[in-house]
């Protein structure tokens, strides 16, 4: 087996994390449009931004949609680069 260095290791988690989240959050809100229930439209209906206009309502609801997407991205990269810090324990003990 390759040893692979944990920055090296690290850098590619993260990387990976960066570049799959922009093209999926891209591609899902493009191809969602027009979607009623897709995610921005979901997220569009806001009592107190209606009154601003449908397009303060449209920027609000893709900056809500990018907070708790965004936020999930990272959680998950967190979780990968400790497992990686987890399996290289393992490796060691054998």
């Amino acid at each position: 087996m390759a040893n692979i260095s944990s920055d090296k290791a690290i850098r590619a988690i993260v990387k990976t994390a960066v570049e799959t989240y922009a093209s999926t959050f891209s591609e899902r809100h493009i191809s969602q449009l027009d979607d009623p229930d897709g995610t921005l439209n979901m997220k569009i209906h806001n009592v107190f931004i209606a009154v601003l206009g449908p397009e303060i309502q449209y920027y609000t609801a893709l900056c809500r949609s990018l907070d708790s997407s965004l936020g999930y991205m990272l959680e998950t990269m967190a979780i990968n680069i400790a497992s990686l810090g987890q399996l290289k324990r393992m490796l060691q003990a054998l």
